[in-house]
Order: structure tokens, then C-alpha cells, then sequence
């Protein structure tokens, strides 16, 4: 039950989406309508008033206090826009729109001419959207004029003349001016809405973001010697989640390491008969069955050996420091010439890297980095995995390609070991296919392997967010080892 109260939980979340977009939609709906409702009775409001009018000054019935006519001594048609002037009482602009009524149909009694100027302060009214205006009656058509002047909401006075009778002037802006008309709050309820649609907006995008955190934490925890993701902040079940994968993660690195330790006894426990088998054999008189049974026995050790270095690879234990790719790999690459190895390593030339200048910097030059052979680059990695591997794909290239030729490429982002030999008869589809566990390629004779080299080579490649791949070369194969810096 509690549960059901915590708003940090994707599905009570969706319930106060759900429950919200109702609530609002129904508001804003409500206060739509309510909105058009008032309006509506304003301007029938007004009609009604123009109807009045009418009836008031034909034949002297009751009017709206609201409204106030005054009749005028003149029967004169009124055309001089300065007599029209005394009449606004204002010292303000104002704009002129005259109309004359009139009901010509003979079935109709209610016949003759109404002559009317609309004196207003803001602009002319546009007499043509009244639609059907001569099918009406007279005190109808004034109607629909009063309703014109209420829809457009401005300050005017009406100079109204029925047949040839005296000038009337009438006041109704307490009636229909922008103060007596109802406030329009429909652009509030569109207001309302979109705050509720961004709100959820939000809502929803802040979760999106918290899943995608999530995931970016896991692939990192993949790349980490760590048993648990860092500490999350998001729905519950998100959190239910990530505990979960804690737990998997822990579970996993536990039987790793309980399959390291069992390895390890075994390895310590074949060691030993190993040794004596070894001993023994060399007692045997005959050369060429001895030396098939050594043969035999090393190939034993060796399968242990790369099963255990295999596994801890697969561990991951080793904490990542900043080291100089640079250095480690000329330390390797001496060894092996130390001991009369063909292998080599080409260091990067002198390279110009532009840099595009910022629009703060105040600078209109452009700047650039030289990067040249003395430079460390520096990385961070797992400096005893990264020689691991790197000696791994020296000794494949010696055994398959007779020589090693080690050389750089360098991005912001990457940086690349590229290792060429000169072996003629391996593709690079076949070297992908020997990344996996066991598998030796077809042409290797007598050279000693357990199938597991390119494997370890890989799996540490993928720890430091990089990969193995293998192209052809015009000597041979080059294998590329592809790490971040």
C-alpha cells in the first residue's frame, strides 16, 4: 500500500500522467466552453440591446439603464464630419462607418430607412460579414449591427435616424464596450494545457534520461573490475533493477572466481605429476618415443597455463593507470630483439594537428599541436593486460608471418596498434574466426598453440573500449588493436 503512494515509480507515475491529462483536459474543456458561453450571451446580450433601440425610439418603450439615448434637435442629414465631431464629445481621433436599413419587401409592414453613423476610436466595421442582413427586419438588421460593434469590442456612439424622424444619439458602452464584455479566458485554458503538456514533457524526459544514465553505468560496469554499478537516482524500478544486475554481477564474479581458483589447483595439482611424467620419460631409450611424450606433456602445461591466463583476463582485476603506450611498446618490441627477433616498431612522425580556434579566444589565427616521435602518449589502460596482448600478437605474427612490424595511429579519440607480418597462406575472415576460444587455423603444422591467444587478445581489447580487427596488407596480414585513449 505504500507503495502506491510513491511518486518516484514508473507506474504510479503513469497513473498521475493519466489522472493529470484528465483532470486538465477537463478544466481546460470546462473553462473553454464556459468561456464561449459568456460570449455568446454578450453579444445576443447586444443584439437584444440594438433590438431595444429600435423599439425605444419607433415607439417609446422601456430601455437598459445601461444604455443611454439622447434626442437630438435635427432632422437634417448629418454628412460634416466636424458636426459629426461635437456629437463623439471626445478630443480623440476618431473613425466614421455609415449604414442605411432598410426592409423593401411589400409583405413586410414594418417598412422604411434607418440611417446610422457608428462613431468609433478605433477602426471602420465591417459591415459585409454580417450575412443575410436584408432578409431581416429592421429592429433585426440594428440587431445584428449592435452585435457587430460588441463583437470587435471597442468604445463608439451610435447616431441613429428611424424614417424621417429626429437624430438620436445613444451611449451604450456600459452595454457592450470592452468593460461590459465577459473576460475571455480561453487563451488561459490554452495557457493551462501546454504548461501540463511540457510538465509531462518533462516528467517523461527526466525518466528518459535516468534509463539512459543506466545504461550508460552498465556498459561501464562491463569495462570495470567492479561487482556493483554506482549508486542511481530514478524510478523505483529502475533502482529494483539495477539491485538486481548488482546481485547477477556479484553472482558471476564469484563463480569466475571460483573457477580461477579451481583452475589454479589444478594447474598446481597437474604441475607436479607433470614434472615427475617429464623425469621419467627422460629415462626412455628411445629418442623418438620420448620426445613425442615431452612434446605431449608441454603441450598439457601450456593448455593449463593459457586457460588460467584466459580466465583472468575474463576477471578483469587489474586497476587502470596512465601509462605511455610509447614505452610499453618499445620495452616489448626490445625484448624480443634482445633475443634475435625480427621485430620492429615505426614511431610516429612529426604531425601537424590543427586546431580550430574558439570565438572567445580573441584570436583569428588558427592554432595547431605538433605531435612528433618523442611525444609518450599517454593513455590510460591495464598496463600488464596491455602487454599481454601486445606480446600475443607479436608471437602469432613470428609463428605464422616470420616477422613483426609494429606502428601507430592516433586520433583524439583512439589509438591504434598495428602489427603487420608477412604470412601468405591466412585470410582475414580466417584470423576473425580464430578469436574464438580453441579454434587454430588449418596451416599450423607442428607450431605449438592452444587457441586461445587471439581470445585473450580480444576480450582484453574490449576492456580498454577498443577491438581486434584484421585486414590484408601488401606483405601480409596486419592485425589492429584498437583501445580509447
Amino acid at each position: 500500500m505504500n507503495n502506491f503512494f510513491k511518486l518516484n515509480s514508473l507506474i504510479n507515475q503513469a497513473y498521475l500522467l493519466v489522472f493529470i491529462s484528465i483532470l486538465i483536459g477537463a478544466a481546460t474543456t470546462f473553462i473553454w466552453v464556459t468561456s464561449n458561453n459568456q460570449w455568446n450571451t454578450f453579444l445576443n446580450n447586444a443584439h437584444n440591446s440594438g433590438v431595444s433601440i429600435y423599439n425605444t425610439i419607433k415607439y417609446n418603450n422601456d430601455l437598459n439603464a445601461e444604455i443611454v439615448i439622447k434626442k437630438l434637435n435635427t432632422k437634417n442629414d448629418i454628412t460634416n464630419r466636424k458636426e459629426l465631431a461635437q456629437y463623439y464629445k471626445s478630443t480623440l481621433p476618431f473613425k466614421i462607418t455609415t449604414l442605411s436599413i432598410s426592409n423593401d419587401k411589400k409583405r413586410n409592414k414594418d417598412q422604411g430607412k434607418i440611417s446610422l453613423h457608428i462613431l468609433s476610436s478605433k477602426l471602420k466595421y465591417p459591415l459585409a460579414k454580417i450575412k443575410n442582413l436584408k432578409n431581416l427586419t429592421r429592429e433585426q438588421q440594428l440587431g445584428k449591427v449592435i452585435q457587430l460593434v460588441a463583437n470587435y469590442c471597442s468604445t463608439t456612439i451610435l447616431l441613429i435616424r428611424i424614417d424621417e424622424g429626429f437624430w438620436h444619439r445613444i451611449d451604450g458602452n456600459k452595454a457592450w464596450s470592452c468593460k461590459a464584455a465577459p473576460n475571455d479566458q480561453r487563451l488561459f485554458s490554452i495557457l493551462v494545457f501546454i504548461i501540463s503538456i511540457i510538465f509531462m514533457y518533462f516528467l517523461i524526459r527526466e525518466n528518459d534520461l535516468q534509463f539512459n544514465n543506466f545504461i550508460l553505468n552498465l556498459k561501464n560496469n562491463l569495462k570495470s573490475p567492479l561487482d556493483k554499478m554506482e549508486v542511481l537516482k530514478g524510478p523505483s524500478e529502475l533502482i529494483q533493477i539495477k539491485n538486481t544486475l548488482d546481485l547477477f554481477l556479484k553472482v558471476q564474479k564469484e563463480k569466475l572466481e571460483k573457477r580461477l581458483m579451481v583452475l589454479s589447483s589444478i594447474s598446481h595439482d597437474i604441475g607436479t605429476p607433470a614434472t615427475k611424467l617429464k623425469l621419467r620419460s627422460s629415462l626412455i631409450e628411445d629418442d623418438q618415443l620420448r620426445e613425442k611424450l615431452e612434446t605431449d606433456i608441454d603441450q598439457m602445461i601450456d593448455m593449463m597455463n593459457g586457460v588460467l591466463s584466459y580466465t583472468r583476463s575474463e576477471m578483469d582485476l587489474e586497476e587502470e593507470t596512465e601509462i605511455s603506450y610509447i614505452s610499453l611498446i618499445e620495452s616489448i618490441v626490445f625484448d624480443y630483439q634482445d633475443l634475435g627477433k625480427s621485430v620492429s616498431f615505426k614511431k610516429p612522425k612529426e604531425k601537424n594537428i590543427g586546431l580550430v580556434s574558439s570565438i572567445f579566444s580573441g584570436h583569428q589565427n588558427k592554432m595547431s599541436f605538433h605531435l612528433n616521435q618523442n611525444h609518450p602518449l599517454l593513455v590510460n589502460a591495464k598496463p600488464l593486460s596491455l602487454q599481454r596482448a601486445i606480446n600475443n600478437l607479436i608471437e602469432n605474427a613470428l609463428k605464422y608471418g616470420r616477422t613483426a612490424t609494429l606502428s601507430l595511429k592516433t586520433t583524439s579519440q583512439t589509438i591504434t596498434l598495428i602489427i603487420e607480418d608477412e604470412s601468405k597462406n591466412i585470410t582475414e575472415e580466417l584470423l576473425e574466426n580464430l578469436k574464438q576460444p580453441f579454434i587454430r587455423g588449418k596451416n599450423v603444422g607442428l607450431t605449438k598453440g592452444t587457441g586461445l591467444g587471439l581470445t585473450i587478445v580480444s576480450t582484453i581489447a574490449e576492456q580498454h573500449g577498443g577491438n581486434l580487427t584484421f585486414e590484408k596488407s601488401k606483405t601480409g596480414i596486419k592485425a589492429k588493436l584498437m583501445i580509447k585513449r
